[in-house]
């Protein structure tokens, strides 16, 4: 697979986990008005008010249209070093919200942390995000 074609499926892979991100955190807010969406408070966990969890979000989102311009411009030079700092990083996060989603589907339903799915769902895409950045990292020097 040509340099060019290898970077193209990178950005559009990232740029769709960016866009499913982008989504949950304007779902959130609009949940107020539209009926066939979740409740507001299914959204998130509680741990963070929400102006400082919408705040956090938007700079997540920021980072990820930068990282993702610079790779579809293909100004991004994999550094492998990173990559597996990524890799290791992105396996702790996705692992760890993985085991959230199963416990507060399981053991601990009811629980007010566990127990909202979205949240969840929605951290497993960040650390995709971060699990396939890593591979570019790692996996495509120059």
């Amino acid at each position: 697979m040509r340099s060019e074609s290898v970077l193209r499926h990178y950005a559009l892979a990232l740029w769709g986990l960016t866009l499913l991100f982008g989504l949950r955190i304007l779902a959130q807010p609009f949940s107020q008005i539209v009926p066939a969406l979740p409740g507001f408070d299914a959204w998130h966990g509680g741990v963070l008010p929400y102006p400082a969890l919408l705040l956090s979000q938007l700079a997540i989102a920021a980072t990820m249209v930068i990282v993702n311009l610079m790779l579809a411009r293909g100004v991004l030079v994999p550094r492998p070093r990173l990559g597996r700092w990524l890799a290791w990083l992105g396996s702790l996060y996705f692992t760890g919200m993985l085991l959230r989603l199963v416990l507060g589907q399981t053991l601990y339903s009811g629980s007010p942390w566990l127990d909202r799915p979205l949240p969840s769902l929605f951290h497993l895409v960040l650390a995709a995000w971060l699990l396939l950045l890593a591979r570019y990292h790692v996996r495509h020097v120059r």
